[in-house]
């Protein structure tokens, strides 16, 4: 019999990249927004509106799009929503008011929450359960690898063409990404000219169970513990992540004393840091999966990283020196992500039929927390002015998660 051939690898690989852009996308804005705020009169209030829009959006259009991708496969959904998100990236650099921007960006983040879910809904198709949790954390470590890139390209592109001619450029970009997705991304494995008949072997089991799933129950999912238990652990894991995409270069600065450029130099790493534990986290998860089986797997690279990310970040502050401990706190982005992996591949576990819905709920809670927390840290901020309550609020909340985890995987 002939060795599997391994289209499943380049399917992993191509959602990767489409996720990367997706980010670089997404994160521009940010490099832009000195810019374009000094140009078009924006308050800072108003900026701050314009930024977190795009949170809201993206957090309500999550399980609207899963629910589309179960029903009707995710191969059009992704490439009409790369072409689709890529006309708003157009569109922001042809901004003139606030209104205008305040829109397009809702517009953006709800077209762009249509690619996790349905890449979950084609990972159950493409990916056997033993190789799951690694796609997944693949494929979530190409936003990492994106937000870290981005800002020295725009950087680039902002000084040779200017903030409106950076965004045209980045959203023509996404219409061959869009056109070799259609060309080259199957709904159903076995119809993939590519494939040959011992990985349709292989994937054979992911159809099977599709085809098996029925319909959805969602009295019963919605009782299910494993997952609330699930949501709750997005949601408290999110909160400390938040930090570092948001307050942990003004702690850099502020707390910690360093200078502009080496606080932006230890600001990237966390980036950097989680690409690393999303390939690690997969690969390892899947390799003990071999070795224990899945519950323990999942169970010892979710808690056991979870519960890393704490106390990294406890040790951080502790650390007088201000180097040393903001290099602790960067790594803590590694073992944060070590678990992302298992994470995806139990939600589509959990959803069953409907993968994709429970995916992009899992996401949506976590996308509400990527909308609260900033917020909430403030008001710490705000309060009492300590850093150190602020970072032990986030402690706190990750070993919470770490233990709930214990919940999402049971025998």
């Amino acid at each position: 019999m002939s060795r599997p051939t391994h289209v499943r690898y380049s399917i992993v690989a191509l959602a990767t990249a489409v996720n990367l852009l997706c980010y670089a996308d997404r994160t521009a804005i940010a490099v832009a927004a000195p810019v374009f705020q000094k140009e078009l009169g924006f308050a800072p209030a108003r900026l701050g509106l314009i930024f977190g829009i795009f949170s809201l959006a993206y957090a309500l259009g999550q399980t609207p799009w899963g629910i589309a991708a179960d029903r009707f496969g995710s191969r059009r959904i992704i490439a009409g929503a790369i072409l689709a998100w890529s006309v708003f990236t157009t569109f922001t650099g042809l901004a003139r008011s606030f209104i205008g921007m305040l829109a397009i960006r809702f517009s953006f983040g709800g077209l762009e929450a249509a690619l996790s879910p349905s890449t979950a809904v084609a990972f159950t198709r493409w990916t056997p359960v033993t190789e799951r949790s690694t796609a997944f954390g693949v494929f979530l470590s190409g936003g990492r690898l994106g937000a870290a890139l981005m800002p020295p390209i725009a950087v680039l592109l902002m000084l040779r063409f200017g903030w409106r001619a950076m965004f045209v450029m980045l959203g023509l970009a996404g219409v061959p990404a869009a056109l070799i997705w259609l060309f080259w991304f199957h709904d159903d494995p076995g119809a993939h000219p590519a494939v040959n008949a011992a990985e349709r072997e292989v994937l054979a089991p992911n159809m099977h169970a599709a085809a098996a799933s029925g319909r959805v129950s969602w009295s019963a999912l919605l009782r299910s513990s494993r997952l609330w238990n699930m949501l709750a652990v997005s949601f408290t894991t999110t909160f400390l992540w938040q930090f570092y995409i948001t307050w942990f270069p003004a702690y850099l600065i502020q707390k910690r004393g360093l200078p502009l450029q080496e606080a932006a130099f230890y600001a990237g790493l966390p980036f950097l840091f989680g690409v690393a534990g999303g390939w690690v986290g997969g690969i390892g998860t899947d390799f003990l999966t071999g070795q224990v089986g899945v519950r323990r797997a999942r169970l010892w690279v979710g808690c056991g990283g979870l519960g890393m990310t704490a106390t990294l970040v406890l040790l951080g502050i502790l650390l007088q020196s201000p180097r040393p401990g903001a290099m602790v706190m960067a790594t803590a982005a590694f073992t944060a992500d070590l678990y992302i992996g298992a994470m995806w591949s139990s939600a589509v576990e959990i959803g069953g039929a409907a993968s994709g819905a429970v995916a992009g709920l899992n996401n949506a809670v976590s996308n509400c927390a990527a909308f609260a927390s900033p917020v909430l840290m403030g008001m710490i901020l705000q309060i009492n002015g300590s850093w150190n309550t602020l970072l032990v609020a986030g402690i706190c909340s990750t070993y919470l998660g770490a233990f709930l985890w214990t919940k999402v995987n049971p025998a």
